[in-house]
């Protein structure tokens, strides 16, 4: 497979795996963790940023770099809440189809189950490297000492079926353009 096709399945497979991760979050981490608390407000207790605390309390990583670089590019915050959370979603995608689409270019599964595994170890990957490390670095949302184990447990879980969703539906869209059946 090209490294343009790979880029290609990858993109799609980057779709499917923000969709999988969605279905993830409605369906399946209220059952590992059900809904605490409000956020406590202020600082971050817990930062690892070097250059401190850019999220606002209860904001979300995606929330938060979305309304960074609408601030950057409109010079004013968002107002309404609809905006808010279509920049957040948009980040989130973004996200999505850019981590497909380098999985894509540097993994081409030879088979189902190993689309499937490759996929769930790359988003177990992306958790432990983005969620854990640099996402909270950049002072996107709070350090990895923050909160509980289920939490942690319930990010981790979400990017394992990312990371499937993605390795499956790239390894289908591979074969089929290849014209292996």
């Amino acid at each position: 497979m090209t490294t343009l096709r790979g880029v290609l399945t990858g993109l799609v497979g980057g779709a499917a795996g923000t969709l999988a991760m969605g279905q993830y979050w409605t369906k399946i981490a209220p059952l590992v963790q059900p809904q605490s608390a409000p956020p406590e407000k202020g600082p971050d207790k817990h930062s690892i940023a070097p250059l401190g605390q850019v999220h606002q309390p209860g904001e979300s990583s995606t929330a938060a770099l979305g309304r960074l670089g609408y601030e950057a590019l409109k010079g004013k915050p968002p107002r309404s809440d609809r905006l808010k959370n279509d920049l957040s979603e948009g980040v989130h995608w973004g996200m999505g189809l850019l981590s497909g689409a380098a999985f894509g270019a540097v993994a081409a599964p030879p088979s189902a189950l190993g689309g499937l595994g490759l996929g769930a170890a790359f988003g177990a990957g992306l958790w432990a490297l983005m969620d854990e490390g640099v996402v909270p670095l950049l002072g996107l949302q709070d350090g990895p000492d923050a909160g509980n184990a289920r939490g942690h447990l319930n990010r981790l879980g979400a990017h394992v079926f990312y990371g499937a969703a993605l390795g499956l539906s790239a390894w289908a869209l591979g074969r089929a353009l290849s014209g292996d059946q």
